[in-house]
Parts: structure tokens; sequence; C-alpha cells
């Protein structure tokens, strides 16, 4: 008689989770009314003029029938191009200002689709220092933090705007990664210590870089939160063209995960991936083959720390011209796995917005930041073509700081 070999029925995935706690989003300044009614879909440009700097104007409000192309403004917040419903109205920054240190909200700069289901998206421009401590200031607190900032290449970086069918684009100004290394190492440091301060205590920081500085910013993280705090070093594998020769191409970022505590929020079901077929054959073919039963092959797998997404390739859909744009799978699957809905996340160098448009699509509140206009634009207009319409405020941040 053969007896029937029993298995060990494999444990499943867990959240590992910590004591609830709440976690309000950024104290809302009751900003000013926009001109009129903001209708859904309408987008809201604004701008300084150089005639007056203690005044936005609002150049008008560019709805979704509208031409979609626009040019940044030198020094200012905002500015649209395209056919507006309304004219000027000026807003006195000066009345708004408390203190040197407050940030200002400008105005609503896109208003929901639905007001009882709405995410929160705030987007400040100004400096990411200073915002995160002011931040810091109001008591604020993340579940999940991604940071991508720059990766101490040595580069200049752009991005096209006024582009469009049948109209050659121009290459703007994006932001410049070509300070001495010592001092990138400090400037970036300063970011870390207050990213680690606005984790919640369930939270978890991910820090996007890759191979020019990503080893002195894992000696860094383990000192700030400690070495047995790393949950994951994840790879992220892509492919495109390169002009290496004399070395094997470089075509992986690597991404470190450290929580704040022992007790962090992960949720491994949301981000399971099914197998590949040969481990489907496998697994089915005999019962001695690894751990596996119908079940789990059904319900798949949590992924490995490499992960292959392609790039925001010139023909890809959700690209917008940001020459160091992520694409939108990356982020979801993070945000997927540290954070809930309804949750807050925080990404103070927001790029080309890729973590609010992700957040808005999956039930999350956003916070970024960034001090070039051209990426809050680009934001904007992502955002202002989900199908759903987040909530998004836009804020100016008075004033710089000194980073050390």
């Amino acid at each position: 008689m053969v007896m029937a070999r029993r298995t060990r029925r494999r444990p499943s995935a867990k959240v590992v989770r910590a004591r609830s706690t709440s976690q309000p989003s950024p104290v809302p300044y009751v900003a000013p009314e926009p001109p009129a009614c903001l209708a859904p879909g309408g987008l809201l440009f604004l701008s300084r003029p150089r005639s007056r700097p203690d005044k936005v104007a609002c150049t008008g409000l560019l709805t979704p029938s509208t031409h979609p192309y626009y040019s940044a403004a030198r020094g200012g917040v905002c500015m649209g191009r395209g056919t507006f419903e309304h004219n000027y109205q000026a807003l006195n920054l000066s009345q708004l200002r408390t203190t040197e240190i407050d940030a200002v909200p400008v105005a609503l700069a896109l208003s929901p689709t639905n007001t009882s289901t709405a995410t929160a998206i705030d987007l400040y421009c100004g400096d990411n220092l200073a915002i995160g401590r002011w931040l810091l200031s109001q008591n604020v607190r993340y579940r999940l933090i991604y940071l991508d900032p720059p990766f101490g290449s040595g580069k200049t970086y752009g991005a096209r705007v006024n582009g469009g069918k049948g109209v050659q684009s121009e290459v703007v100004h994006a932001y410049a990664d070509d300070a001495d290394f010592d001092h990138y190492l400090q400037w970036l440091e300063a970011r870390l210590v207050v990213a680690r301060d606005l984790l919640a205590d369930d939270g978890t920081l991910y820090v996007h870089l890759d191979w020019h500085a990503v080893h002195y910013v894992k000696v860094m993280l383990d000192r700030l939160f400690g070495r047995d705090r790393l949950l994951n070093e994840i790879i992220w594998c892509y492919h495109g063209p390169s002009p290496i020769t004399s070395a094997f191409k470089r075509k992986h970022d690597t991404i470190l995960v450290y929580t704040k505590s022992r007790s962090y929020y992960f949720n491994a079901d949301a981000v399971r991936v099914p197998y590949d077929q040969a481990t489907v054959r496998t697994f089915r073919s005999s019962p001695k083959a690894g751990f596996g039963k119908v079940p789990d092959l059904e319900r798949g797998k949590v992924p490995e720390d490499w992960w292959y997404f392609p790039v925001v390739a010139r023909l890809h859909g959700e690209r917008v011209g940001y020459e160091t744009q992520k694409p939108e799978a990356l982020l979801r699957r993070i945000v997927l796995a540290s954070s809930a809905p309804g949750d807050h996340v925080l990404d103070l160098c927001g790029g080309s917005g890729t973590t609010a448009v992700v957040s808005a699509k999956l039930g999350r509140h956003a916070t970024l930041a960034d001090a070039n206009p051209v990426a809050i634009e680009k934001t904007l207009l992502r955002l202002q073509r989900l199908e759903q319409l987040p909530q998004v405020r836009l804020w100016r941040y008075a004033t710089a700081t000194n980073d050390e």
C-alpha cells in the first residue's frame, strides 16, 4: 500500500501591520476662491507678473476641450496658453503669508469629479527641504514615502514643452545634477533625515538611485535607520539603446527600501504576479515538486526583488516629455505594497508626477514637491487626463532653506 504523502500547507502572506495611527492630510489653508466656478476638468494656470512680484496672476482656466500645450513661465508658478474661460484675477500673496516659513496655498488647481470619493493631491512648488520641514511642523506623517532624487550623475536634464501634432517642441531646463559629489551627498542626506522623520511608525521609505551613488547612500541610510531596517534592495531592470562599448551596458536602477520600525505595512496579496507557465507545469506534474498546490498557483507569487518594467519610451502613451520620467507600473507596485486605500503618500522629488497619478488612480492621497514649475505643470496636465479627477491644491513655498 502506497501511503499518500502529506504536504505542509504554506501559510498565506500576511500584512505586517503596526497599530493604526491617524494620519491627517497636510493642514489645508482655506484657499482663495478661483475665478468664477472651476468646472470639473478645469485646469487653473498661474504666473507671477514681473511688475508685481507680490502677486500671483490667474491667467485663465484651461478646460479639457482646449489645446493642452503650454509654456513654462520663468520665475512663475504656472502659466497656461490656450482658450481661456476667464480673464485676469490677482491674488495677493503678501496677505496670505503669515510667516516666512509657511507654505502658501495659491488656489484650487483641479476640482474633483466626485467630491465624496475624491483623493486629495497637494503640489508644492519650492525647495523640498523647506517643504519637508514645514510638513513636520504640521505634524503630518506618511505611511509611504518615495524619493527619486538626482543620481549624482554630473548631467543636466530637460523637459519638452510646447509640442504637439505638427508642432516642434522645445526643451527647457528641468534640473541640474552636476553638483560636487560631496555636496550632493550632503544635499541628499538633509532630505533623507526629513523623510525619515516624516514616516509614520508603520511607514516605508523607497529611495530610487543608480550606480553613481547608491553604495554611498546605502551606508547613509544604514546610519539613519539602522542596518536591520533595510527591507529590500530592489533592482529595476529595463532595456534600451546605449552608446557604451567599453563595458557592459548599464540597464538597471536600484531602489533601497527601509522601514521605520519592525511593525510595518506590507500587503503581499496586492502585488502578486502569475507564475510562468513552465513553473505551473512543473508544480502540477508532481506532488513532490516544491510546496505547490493548485490554490497557490492560482494566487500567484510575491515578486522577487528584481523587477522588469520598460522605461517610458518615446512612443509610450504615458510619456510627457520629462527626461527622467518613471513608468506608472513601477510606482503602482510600490504604492500597492506599502500603502492602503486612503493612506497618504509623499514624494519630495515630484518630477513628472508619476507618484501623484498612480496614487490618485489607486485611491491614495499624495503630496508632491518640486522646485521646478515645469514639473508642477507636467503633473497638473497628467492629473487632468484622469477619468476620475482628484482634488488638486497648488501650493507655493515662500522661502528657500539653506541645506546645511
